[in-house]
């Protein structure tokens, strides 16, 4: 039985990927390999800074990476409005949705 990996992704050319954590580890790397193929990513991180740094080593991977770096902090229900309003204004359609960021060790 042959292995997946990243090398079989599609052309993703002309679709868009919203990414959450996208800031670091498995959230970061399938936001870079969804650039390598092509689609447009939006990278929903927590900190805005960390954010930055992360979209910073992507672009330096993948100089012509068409990705963007929003705020979404999944245990602030305004900020998980917020950024449902202001990604529906900006993309109204989602191609690919990568739940990857979680809420864990809530009081």
């Amino acid at each position: 039985m042959a292995r997946w990996s990243a090398d079989d992704i599609p052309d993703l050319t002309g679709r868009t990927a919203v990414v959450t954590g996208a800031n670091s580890g498995l959230g970061w790397q399938t936001a870079l390999e969804l650039v390598r193929h092509g689609a447009t990513v939006i990278m929903a991180c927590r900190d805005g800074e960390k954010g930055a740094d992360s979209l910073g080593r992507l672009r330096a991977d993948v100089p012509d990476a068409d990705a963007t770096v929003r705020i979404l902090d999944l245990a602030d229900l305004t900020s998980v409005q917020t950024f449902a309003d202001d990604l529906m204004a900006a993309q109204p359609e989602i191609d690919v949705l990568v739940n990857n960021a979680g809420v864990m060790a809530v009081p």
